[in-house]
């Protein structure tokens, strides 16, 4: 992973705007992530969290203001480039027909990731706390919250310095909803990666611990504490 500026911080955002059909749904948005930091974003539905997250990944562009990664300004890199430094994970889990293994090697079939080296499934299954024996079964009988940790450990394999989430216990049970949690908060603790995740659940954001920003009226500003 390229890393030009290593004082800079892992993810900065100044002055975003994006707005559609006249209507702003960002408005001067502009915070940082620092290198090795878990930040959570909360918002109600339809405030533009995901509309910030596909912004910052090139999914969509602004109309004004600057996303730097590591200190680059994004719109100098190739989107693909982009996604592959800062990766986003979803609501839903999304899965291809096929293994486990296939299901993390997939990423490596597009023509600009053919030149990397496969990802050592053992491992990356690891990390997400799924067992090396479900590598070469089907991934579709797995469970909803199984299919999202291998949709993260999918991410890793791509070996990104940003990790996005956008509500991504949204479509699971409370005891699933939980494992996904700690899997987030130990990727952060173990291995460092920079993580900005999005929910609306309050509790959610107490239960992470982590520092907060509420994303209102297409503006962000810093909560004075966990819960906001």
């Amino acid at each position: 992973m390229i890393d030009p500026a290593p004082s800079a911080a892992a993810l900065e955002v100044a002055r975003l705007a994006k707005s559609f059909d006249g209507e702003a749904i960002l408005r001067d948005v502009s915070f940082s992530l620092g290198r090795g930091e878990l930040l959570v974003l909360r918002g109600e539905s339809g405030t533009g969290k995901s509309v910030l997250l596909k912004c910052i990944t090139r999914l969509i562009e602004p109309d004004a203001g600057m996303v730097c990664i590591f200190g680059t300004d994004a719109a100098t890199l190739d989107a693909v480039e982009v996604r592959r430094r800062v990766l986003l994970v979803g609501q839903v889990p999304t899965l291809y027909e096929g293994t486990v293994r296939q299901n993390l090697e997939y990423p490596f079939s597009f023509k600009s990731n053919q030149h990397l080296p496969l990802p050592d499934g053992p491992s990356l299954l690891s990390m997400v706390g799924l067992s090396a024996d479900l590598l070469d079964r089907p991934a579709a009988p797995l469970s909803v919250g199984q299919q999202q940790r291998l949709c993260i450990a999918r991410a890793l394999g791509l070996d990104p310095g940003i990790l996005l989430f956008d509500e991504p216990t949204a479509a699971l049970d409370p005891a699933a909803k939980v494992v996904v949690e700690e899997t987030i908060l130990r990727l952060n603790r173990e291995s460092g990666r920079s993580i900005l995740m999005v929910t609306h659940d309050v509790e959610q954001v107490r239960r992470m611990g982590a520092r907060t920003l509420v994303l209102a009226r297409g503006m962000v500003k810093e909560t004075e504490g966990d819960a906001g």
